[in-house]
């Protein structure tokens, strides 16, 4: 199953009609044809009291294809860092705490994208990046445009001992080193996608 979240609805694309079924807050829809795909995802946007739609397709890679032609597709990717204690570096930006990342430049592989957005974000040197963990989708609007965004998060460890700073010009006013038994009382109040890493993760279990 594939997740594309706005803010905390989720627009759901799977092969299995009880992925829906066991969804009690869902909406389920069939696809059976490319042309279906743009009424259901435009429901979506419009109704915002539905918290969960399903898209029932036989083809999950062609039904994410056809929704990306219907944004502006961005690429972004971060990380989910560690350090020799096992705590793990949040970020509280907008009111809500958050995982460092930020959008790929030309020419930038995706795991130099994320070193470089955790470095900026936070203020350190000398990341290691061991592995991936998941992409994440999500929707959002920007001057009168409507936006999808895939986030491809890592693992990364750090060995140093520096304090991490927050990037305050990206809205950004605390990152710290948390705990990972502190994390499920947070979780509560994160955004879904970034809920999501930490389940793929298997930090905090479902």
């Amino acid at each position: 199953m594939i997740k594309i979240f706005f803010n905390d609805r989720l627009l759901a694309v799977t092969d299995n009609w009880e992925d829906c079924s066991s969804d009690a807050n869902a909406t389920g829809c069939k696809i059976t044809k490319k042309s279906d795909i743009a009424p259901v995802v435009h429901y979506f946007l419009e109704n915002i009291q539905t918290p969960a739609v399903y898209l029932v397709a036989d083809d999950l890679p062609a039904t994410l294809s056809a929704i990306k032609e219907l944004f502006v597709y961005r690429e972004a990717a971060g990380g989910m860092v560690r350090n020799a204690a096992g705590e793990v570096l949040m970020i509280f930006r907008y009111n809500r705490w958050d995982l460092p990342k930020g959008h790929r430049e030309p020419g930038e592989s995706w795991e130099e994208t994320a070193l470089r957005e955790v470095e900026e974000e936070c203020g350190l040197c000398g990341l290691h990046l061991y592995r991936p963990i998941t992409d994440s989708y999500h929707l959002y609007p920007d001057n009168k445009q409507w936006y999808m965004k895939c986030t491809r998060w890592f693992a990364m460890y750090y060995h140093g001992c520096m304090p991490p700073v927050p990037q305050t010009v990206e809205g950004i006013t605390r990152a710290v080193w948390m705990p990972v038994h502190c994390l499920p009382a947070i979780l509560t109040s994160v955004y879904a996608s970034i809920n999501e890493v930490f389940m793929k993760s298997g930090i905090v279990e479902r």
